[in-house]
């Protein structure tokens, strides 16, 4: 029986512990059926336009910017349904849309499962930002919460690639669309049978998450903040996967050293990411603010950056900075939420959409300057002044940010504790 807690005047909340289990299998599910794809999705789209990148190149930044902000224009809606049937629904929409590429023959068809797949994701990934922020008041059991949904993603991040090379055989992709349909499907029951069928987002936030309300969150410092540091970090994230990756391609032979330079995060995520939380945890609770936590994982974006620029032997400044990548990743992607879930100027979901916003404008813009700005610096033979240049201004910003900080007056002490 599915445990839930009660609050006097507020709405239903489900505990905590049956939260993170909840969370934990979606999240394994869902993230197995889209790390499956992503390793392929280029060469299935470029095949079904005839081999023309533009179809691949154009597919993929839409499905990408949808995952991000697709929710946007129904989120004053979303709050009308429970959570599991409206995050349900998005991983049936999701699921749909990746099924239906099996059968998508031209550019407009396919450019339409994708948008569908990519709206299934944005809707799923705001309301668990949301059921998060209204369900948990304590920083340390949020970051607990995420941490598990980021050990869950980067298992399957880890695992996806092997999958997809088993099922996706000579560029016939039904099998593996139908592994990714089941995978989303087994994510939306998870959702309906494990969330209470009643619980639903407080009254006080369904008229609250239009565009207004996020317009009016940026005269807040403290959202100014959460939404530049997310934005930095993302940006410097996405050189992991833009410049990182034409990096190691045109500088190291072995294609083996190279699996295990792209390859290694997730697997190091999943093993190291429990203890980061810990130490985080005891960081909250000693008081630190989600927010400073975040810019310290923005400085370690940085300090990676830098080394692959440091003039250090090439494998060991690719090995060096792919680990404090990883290490920076298991703080970012928790203390983003967290941050985020702080906000007290506005609603959970004015908040996560805000989150989402900055989250998928930073990479975004990252994996573009990555992937022509590091090419042209690396063929003109300056791809160590890129390292050099887009780190230290990376550090400098966030050494920056932490010096005005230290004028501001103290955070609250976390709810819970």
């Amino acid at each position: 029986m599915t445990e839930v807690v009660e609050r006097p005047g507020a709405a239903t909340r489900v505990s905590e512990r049956v939260l993170r289990r909840v969370l934990a299998v979606n999240y394994l599910c869902c993230q197995f059926g889209k790390f499956s794809l992503m390793p392929v999705l280029a060469v299935m789209l470029a095949r079904g336009g005839g081999g023309t990148s533009p179809v691949a190149g154009f597919g993929m930044f839409a499905f990408l910017l949808c995952i991000g902000l697709s929710s946007l224009p129904v989120s004053r809606w979303l709050p009308r349904l429970p959570y599991s049937v409206a995050m349900a629904a998005g991983m049936l929409c999701s699921g749909v849309g990746f099924g239906a590429l099996a059968w998508a023959t031209g550019p407009v068809p396919v450019l339409l499962a994708l948008c569908l797949a990519g709206f299934g994701n944005s809707v799923h990934g705001v309301l668990v930002r949301v059921l998060v922020a209204e369900s948990v008041t304590s920083e340390p059991a949020r970051n607990t919460i995420y941490s598990v949904v980021q050990i869950a993603t980067n298992v399957a991040a880890a695992l996806g690639p092997f999958i997809a090379g088993v099922l996706y055989v000579s560029g016939d992709n039904r099998p593996l669309l139908a592994f990714i349909g089941i995978a989303y499907l087994a994510a939306a029951a998870t959702l309906l049978v494990g969330l209470p069928a009643g619980l639903r987002p407080p009254s006080t936030i369904r008229r609250s998450g239009g565009a207004r309300a996020r317009i009016r969150a940026l005269r807040d410092p403290e959202c100014v903040g959460a939404l530049t540091l997310t934005a930095a970090g993302a940006f410097a994230y996405g050189q992991f996967y833009s410049a990182f990756a034409l990096y190691v391609a045109l500088t190291i032979d072995s294609p083996l050293l190279r699996a295990v330079l792209l390859g290694g995060p997730p697997i190091a995520i999943a093993v190291f990411q429990s203890g980061v939380t810990v130490l985080a945890n005891r960081r909250l609770r000693a008081g630190t603010a989600p927010i400073t936590l975040l810019a310290f994982s923005v400085l370690a974006f940085g300090c990676g950056i830098v080394l692959l620029g440091a003039g250090l032997p090439l494998v060991l400044g690719a090995a060096a900075a792919m680990a404090v990548f990883a290490l920076a990743e298991m703080l970012y992607t928790p203390m983003v939420s967290i941050a985020f879930n702080r906000l007290t100027n506005v609603s959970a979901i004015t908040s996560s959409n805000l989150q989402g916003v900055s989250l998928t404008t930073g990479e975004a813009l990252g994996s573009l300057f990555g992937g022509a700005v590091f090419l042209a610096c690396h063929q003109h033979g300056r791809g160590d002044w890129y390292w050099l240049a887009l780190g230290t201004v990376t550090i400098a910003g966030v050494c920056l940010h932490l010096a005005r900080a230290r004028t501001t007056t103290p955070s609250q002490p976390d709810e819970g504790q």
